[in-house]
Parts: structure tokens; sequence; C-alpha cells
């Protein structure tokens, strides 16, 4: 594995043993800071990738130019679709206030009470 894939195993590793929201979007906060964050770094590095491919003489160094192009646009729309993720992620701190389950008794479905038997005739058994 290379030096950078276990950088960022490690930053997974620290992630899951956080034990409050705000160490977590710290840690998503090195991925995706939008001046220095791993993402805008990857991007950066397609970007140069497909510079480094026009310099080809090769047929297919346009098309692999323009492939980590299209990476480096993706990858920085996912950074910008992401941007609130680590202020969502601190706000997770806080706790909503506790919602009380009521239980209401509808008498909708209650059946209604029997009046007494009647005769006909007005005469009671």
């Amino acid at each position: 594995m290379s030096e950078h894939g276990r950088h960022l195993l490690a930053l997974t590793d620290q992630l899951q043993g956080t034990e409050t929201y705000d160490q977590a979007a710290d840690l998503v906060e090195e991925i995706l800071d939008p001046v220095e964050g791993a993402l805008e770094r990857l991007a950066d590095f397609f970007e140069a990738t497909g510079e480094k491919a026009k310099e080809s003489d090769a047929d297919d160094g346009f098309d692999l130019a323009q492939d980590f192009e299209e990476a480096a646009v993706d990858i920085r729309r996912l950074n910008e679709d992401l941007h609130l993720a680590v202020d969502r992620m601190r706000a997770l701190t806080t706790s909503p206030p506790e919602r009380s389950v009521r239980v209401t008794h509808s008498s909708a479905g209650a059946l209604p009470t029997p009046a007494p038997p009647t005769n006909v005739s007005g005469r009671r058994r």
C-alpha cells in the first residue's frame, strides 16, 4: 500500500475510533477542506496528470488527459456537494430535545353504548 493510502486508512481508523462528533468533524475536514483538503489535492493531482498526458505524442494522450480533467471536475463537484458536511457533523453533537410520546385515546373508533332494551309497546320486560 502506498504512503498516501496508509494515511487515508489511518484517518479512517481514527474516525471510527472518535468519541465525539467534533473529533469526527475535524477528521472529515482534513478530507473536505476546500483549499487544503485531500479531495482538493486529489483534484489538483488529476489535473496535473491530465497536463502530463497532453505532453505525450501518443494518440491516446489527449483522450487520457480529458479523462483526468473530468475526474478532477467530478472530485471538485463532490467536494462542493459536501461543503456543509463538517458543520453538519459538528451539529450532531447537539442532541435535539427529547420528544415526549403522547398517547391519545380517540373516541372515533369506540363502540356506542347500547340503550336499555325497550318493548315496542312501551312495556318493559
